[in-house]
């Protein structure tokens, strides 16, 4: 068996009763009065990292000591209290422990030997199998764009209590700042992007809501997406499955940096959406995104599309539909992961003026 000792000091203290409640270490049986020590009273166990915390309070004013036995009366623990106040509030951290579940006996004594009701509570410890076992928050998205880094985080798990980001800014001084579990989004406006400034984050965990300890994931970095860096478009060719031809207002209106010409797609009888616009650019890009430019002023703007790739302009594969937005500005339509092509088309499905055709200034690609 192994036995420890200590000197408990009384670390909370102003609780007075107003009476006293003999039941509490007063027994009797049958040839006579026995007299119990008063119990252990309103036993609490905090989980902790390799160490467990209790707590009770002690109102028998005789208790001068106590005991604690552990792993199947194997460990235990001898303490020794001093008296504050009426009622006082014990405070006892027991460190190191193994990682499992624990079952604690409780005995205390006055001074004249008596010995208390044995009290039992049960309390969990954590370690490094806990540890091992917590995933990093996940991160949605974290983009550079006009020197401000926008992180979106996907859902925490339910005992994540916050995020830890480290990071230098731009005068070279080294950053911690923390993230409550409840935010979406963080906004940092002075960190620096470049290939050498790599910034980390780590999950927070509060395993239960009475633990003494928090516990961290290992800090790993964030792939941060840079500012957009549109592709060139010398040497792009498109073509388009229907145009505007009395006007003259073709598919390479899209692709010539020219937002005041545009691809109008046709007016002829008949015609109606899905209008379809195709550009080869030359040769195989690493794509992160697309750019789009409305036609202007905005008159019934494109809508909802659906973009398709290939490296072969004979097999297609979809990236999914999606909604531009009918604004005056640029729009940048980033992708959830990089993707390598040459070719691709964007499927022209609706507009704002739910009519049968509409038009397009620019589109275009970019990488990170």
């Amino acid at each position: 068996m192994k036995a420890y000792s200590i000197y408990v000091m009384i670390l909370l203290a102003g609780l007075f009763s107003c009476s006293k409640m003999d039941d509490n270490y007063k027994g009797f049986i049958k040839g006579g009065e026995i007299v119990y020590a008063g119990s252990a009273d309103s036993v609490k166990t905090w989980p902790g990292n390799k160490r467990l915390q209790l707590t009770w309070l002690l109102s028998d004013p005789t208790v001068t000591s106590g005991k604690i036995y552990w792993n199947n009366s194997n460990d235990s623990m001898d303490l020794v209290f001093k008296r504050q106040h009426e009622i006082d509030t014990i405070k006892l951290i027991l460190s190191p422990l193994q990682e499992g579940q624990y079952s604690f006996d409780i005995f205390t004594f006055d001074s004249k030997g008596n010995k208390s009701i044995k009290v039992t509570t049960t309390g969990q410890v954590y370690g490094d199998r806990y540890l091992a076992s917590l995933l990093p928050r996940p991160v949605r998205s974290a983009l550079y764009i006009n020197g401000v880094l926008n992180i979106t985080w996907g859902t925490p798990d339910s005992h994540v209590s916050g995020t830890e980001i480290k990071y230098r800014d731009r005068s070279g001084a080294e950053k911690l700042i923390s993230v409550p579990a409840d935010s979406n989004t963080t906004t940092i406006d002075t960190y620096e992007y470049t290939e050498n400034n790599p910034i980390l984050y780590s999950t927070v965990y509060l395993p239960d809501s009475n633990a003494i300890d928090l516990f961290k994931t290992p800090f790993e970095e964030i792939a941060v997406k840079g500012p957009p860096m549109e592709y060139a478009k010398t040497g792009w060719t498109a073509t388009a499955s229907d145009y505007d031809e009395p006007s003259g207002r073709g598919p390479a209106n899209a692709i010539d940096n020219n937002v005041s010409t545009v691809w109008h797609m046709s007016k002829a009888a008949g015609s109606n959406y899905p209008h379809t616009i195709k550009v080869d650019m030359g040769t195989v890009n690493e794509v992160a995104g697309f750019t789009f430019n409305q036609r202007l002023p905005l008159d019934g703007a494109v809508k909802l599309i659906e973009i398709e790739i290939s490296n072969d302009n004979a097999s297609w594969r979809s990236l999914g539909a999606f909604t531009l937005l009918s604004v005056n500005d640029k729009q940048y339509l980033d992708l959830t992961e990089t993707e390598s092509f040459r070719y691709f088309r964007v499927i022209i499905r609706s507009d704002y003026k739910n009519s049968t055709f509409t038009a397009l200034a620019e589109v275009g690609t970019y990488k990170r």
